[in-house]
């Protein structure tokens, strides 16, 4: 697979410029989900991520042009077209579980960027498909592991539904569909291994299980 042609060239640059050494993940990203209920029923999630100081930077020098801090309208489409839209070829990292299958989302909307303090944020939203069970998961993963996302460890969930709908959720390591990665592989390795090899490690995808 090519590398995050779009999604990365400012952080490649960065690399590059300082000398690095390559390992996997190279790309760290702290998510929350925000889960909005339609007729009792999991409707939309919106996917929030926050990235690493270093990533941030590159995007924040490029991109908000006018250093007013807040990225306009334009500015905002710019990201879109040249630090995220590539994502659509690694699912956007997102994955939904229900009903005994896995999908990804074809195509996402609302897409917000936004900085503080240097720290850079993507948000979009999803729409989720039906399913026949009271249980939806979800799960925000690179399975190339070129990035590592971590859940919000005091809060990786937020539900919008009314009190007539209690919903719950864990957080659930799948130890059946492991996913394997060379950590040692050069800033343009993105494949993806389907059977271990020697020097290749293991990640675990970690899903929110929602009941309802």
């Amino acid at each position: 697979m090519s590398c995050f042609k779009y999604f990365c060239v400012f952080f490649f640059l960065f690399l590059f410029a300082t000398g690095i050494s390559w390992a996997h993940p190279h790309v760290f990203m702290d998510c929350h989900l925000e889960i909005y209920w339609k007729d009792g029923k999991p409707d939309m999630c919106k996917v929030v991520w926050i990235f690493d100081k270093f990533f941030s930077n590159d995007i924040i020098s490029a991109y908000d042009q006018d250093k007013n801090g807040i990225f306009d309208e334009q500015e905002t489409q710019l990201v879109y077209n040249n630090a995220f839209i590539n994502l659509k070829n690694y699912y956007y990292f997102t994955f939904i579980r229900n009903d005994g299958s896995t999908t990804s989302p074809a195509s996402v909307f609302d897409f917000e960027a936004s900085h503080s303090h240097g720290t850079m944020t993507y948000s979009f939203f999803v729409k989720l498909p039906p399913t026949s069970e009271r249980k939806i998961s979800i799960a925000s993963y690179d399975y190339t592991y070129f990035c590592d996302i971590a859940y919000d460890k005091e809060q990786p969930v937020i539900f919008h539904c009314d009190e007539s709908v209690q919903p719950q959720y864990t957080v659930y390591q799948d130890k059946n569909n492991p996913i394997y990665y060379n950590p040692l592989g050069a800033i343009t390795d993105t494949r993806v291994y389907y059977e271990w090899q020697p020097g290749l490690q293991t990640y675990y995808p970690i899903e929110i299980v929602v009941t309802y």
